[in-house]
């Protein structure tokens, strides 16, 4: 018992932790999380090696219509961001930007894409293009699904 009472008499006095709910997330707290995730990540897997993509339609001026954004890393490529305006869908163009999109995650050296899309938006589209979905999340928004889709290369 003499032991366990030296131990206890020695250990550190523990600090006193907060827990704080916000509705927004602060720079700081984002930049300590996202720090700390990315170091984490990088033992467990190796280094990313991010890198944002853009493959977008202009008008004549250079003006961006429409397009989709994300970033490679580990391998893949993720779609975050796909929209074009109502006048330019059905005629091509988004199977153009994805098949543009599609070749340059394989000049990054990427295994496949993913991506994800809600019931009322493009669920039909993607299957089209290869994409096996691989996961769908119900009542998200409320009264529809979020689809999530994937597309190896091998």
């Amino acid at each position: 018992m003499a032991t366990a009472a030296k131990t206890a008499a020695r250990a550190k006095p523990r600090k006193r932790l907060t827990y704080n709910v916000t509705g927004a997330s602060t720079n700081a707290a984002r930049k300590t999380i996202l720090k700390g995730l990315i170091e984490y990540n990088r033992q467990k897997a190796g280094p990313a090696k991010w890198h944002t993509v853009a493959v977008v339609i202009n008008d004549s001026r250079g003006k961006v219509l429409g397009g989709l954004t994300g970033w490679t890393g580990w391998g893949w490529m993720c779609v975050e961001l796909f929209w074009l305006p109502e006048e330019l869908r059905r005629q091509g163009h988004g199977r153009k930007l994805m098949a543009m999109a599609e070749e340059e995650a394989k000049k990054r050296g990427c295994i496949g894409i993913y991506l994800n899309t809600a019931s009322f938006q493009a669920p039909d589209f993607y299957p089209k293009l290869g994409f096996k979905p691989y996961a769908v999340v119900e009542d998200y928004p409320p009264g529809h699904k979020m689809y999530f889709l994937v597309k190896r290369f091998d």
